[in-house]
């Protein structure tokens, strides 16, 4: 009976524990000025849908426009902002203003901690950065998906804004100055370097949305044919997620922890 009687009480303990982390993360990370910045971001490829949709029939191929304004707004500036405000707010603020010493003095193990935040950002994130394709797709096409263009690009922008929220987490333990880190590298490693050298699309992970995306629609560009394969991307993805928690539990585990963020 004993047993039997445990069992729920540490059912309870999990996820009450969850729970009052993603509280805490919401009070520290949901802001009037990050939630307008994030709607911001979300709108953006669905006014360039809106024009798209204004001009009729003279606007061209959608299908052509939607993969264009996909990778150009969404997957390049949409899904790594997003990612990089979620991933970082909340054990950034914590690490400037003292409260993370209280955070780690409580029972609820390290890697628990890290892993709810990183569920946090990420499906905070990839759930809106799929809303911005599926709005801009919605107008652009209607009620229809030409070759599947939408939901491909959708599922794309969750994987992505899914491992781009887990490093990103990591990254805000590790320095005080992640957003500035982050954008750092969203601009030069995911806008230049890897557009620039095709050896570097393996370790990119705008081009391991373009590799899900190319798998799940039919459409033909240059932009879809050019990336890794799906089972590298995925691979890929799937190694930043656990090395991201790996460093971002050790770090919170670290005994010196007014060190934390420096």
């Amino acid at each position: 009976m004993a047993n039997t009687q445990g069992r729920p009480t540490a059912r309870v303990l999990w996820f009450g524990s969850a729970r009052a982390v993603v509280r805490l993360t919401w009070a520290r990370t949901v802001t009037p000025m990050l939630l307008v910045g994030m709607a911001l971001l979300v709108l953006l490829p669905m006014l360039f849908s809106m024009v798209f949709a204004a001009r009729g029939p003279l606007s061209g191929d959608p299908v052509q426009f939607l993969v264009e304004r996909y990778d150009q707004l969404v997957l390049t500036i949409a899904v790594p902002i997003l990612s990089l405000l979620l991933g970082t707010s909340a054990f950034a603020a914590e690490s400037n203003d003292g409260t993370l010493m209280y955070l780690v003095t409580t029972t609820t193990p390290r890697w628990w901690i890290v892993l709810v935040r990183m569920l946090f950002a990420a499906l905070l994130s990839a759930g809106l950065s799929s809303l911005a394709v599926w709005g801009a797709g919605r107008i652009a096409t209607g009620s229809s998906d030409p070759l599947n263009v939408t939901r491909a690009f959708g599922w794309a922008a969750a994987l992505g804004a899914a491992t781009y929220a887990a490093g990103f987490t990591a990254v805000a333990l590790i320095t005080k100055r992640a957003l500035v880190g982050g954008l750092a590298y969203v601009l030069f490693w995911e806008g230049i370097l890897s557009s620039t050298f095709p050896a570097l699309h393996f370790l990119s992970v705008r081009q391991w949305m373009l590799a899900v995306a190319a798998s799940m629609t039919e459409a033909t560009s240059k932009r879809l044919d050019a990336g890794p394969s799906l089972r590298a991307a995925l691979i890929g993805s799937g190694t930043v997620a656990v090395v991201a928690l790996i460093i971002a539990t050790r770090r919170l585990a670290r005994p010196r922890l007014s060190r934390i963020g420096n």
